[in-house]
């Protein structure tokens, strides 16, 4: 699910340059951004939240943008014509996630640009979704202000489709349906774009972001009684152009 905060000006200023594009390969926090990344986390400990982690993917995506805001005249934006939405930069930028969102700011200095948005709704929320678990932040600093871009997500590292099915597997162990002697039908099947392999009684066939949580059209098949064991097969999304990160997932039910 996409979300995203409505950037909000702190201190307008038009921009006169873009960064040096040799800053786009930058990995580590500046001490701005390492302050900003501190002062945040210490924001969520006094509200008993889990500290974010530094996602260099998403830092590289906050300042590819951070670049446009500032080369931009006026309103802060979180897209400018032509220019890809967050969740494809994210993406573009090699960032694994199943949430995403962004706080956009203009300030003196970084416990301005924490304070003012502390004080707005929209990005407060951002700081404070317990849902987020990442945070990646670029800051460029132009004629005596900062132009502060913060990316937070819900990252989700890639797994590897043998360990999913292991996990599917068990899962659905637990709801009483016991695993096939081989998932040969069913890793056929998630890669097939209609029909299945082999000779099963149910098919259900789904697209998400973690194949452990299964859908209620399983749960409810499940329910029946009418099924004794299961194939698992995951695979790519079929999704086009997926943006967050999904997996394909084919249960075979017998």
């Amino acid at each position: 699910m996409q979300k995203a905060s409505h950037a909000r000006s702190l201190f307008l200023l038009s921009a006169l340059s873009l960064a040096a594009s040799a800053a786009i390969a930058q990995t580590l926090p500046s001490r701005a951004e390492q302050t900003i990344l501190q002062l945040t986390n210490q924001t969520r400990a006094a509200h008993n939240l889990p500290p974010l982690h530094w996602d260099s993917d998403l830092a590289h995506a906050a300042r590819v943008h951070a670049q446009r805001v500032v080369h931009e005249q006026g309103e802060l934006q979180h897209q400018y014509p032509g220019e890809p939405d967050m969740t494809t930069r994210g993406a573009q930028a090699g960032a694994h996630f199943t949430t995403i969102a962004e706080n956009i700011g203009r300030g003196p200095d970084p416990a301005t640009l924490h304070q003012t948005w502390m004080s707005t709704p929209t990005h407060r929320a951002n700081i404070l979704d317990p849902n987020l678990n990442a945070l990646g932040i670029a800051v460029i600093a132009d004629n005596g202000l900062l132009t502060a871009v913060e990316e937070f997500s819900h990252s989700a590292p890639v797994q590897s489709y043998d360990g999913l099915e292991r996990r599917v597997a068990q899962t659905l162990q637990s709801h009483g349906i016991a695993p096939a002697p081989s998932n040969a039908d069913a890793r056929q099947t998630c890669t097939m774009p209609t029909g299945a392999a082999g000779s099963p009684k149910l098919v259900v066939q789904w697209d998400g972001p973690d194949p452990t949580l299964l859908p209620d059209a399983l749960l409810r098949a499940i329910a029946t009684g009418q099924y004794t064991s299961a194939e698992v097969g995951v695979c790519a999304s079929k999704q086009p152009n997926p943006q967050f990160t999904t997996y394909n997932v084919a249960v075979l039910l017998y």
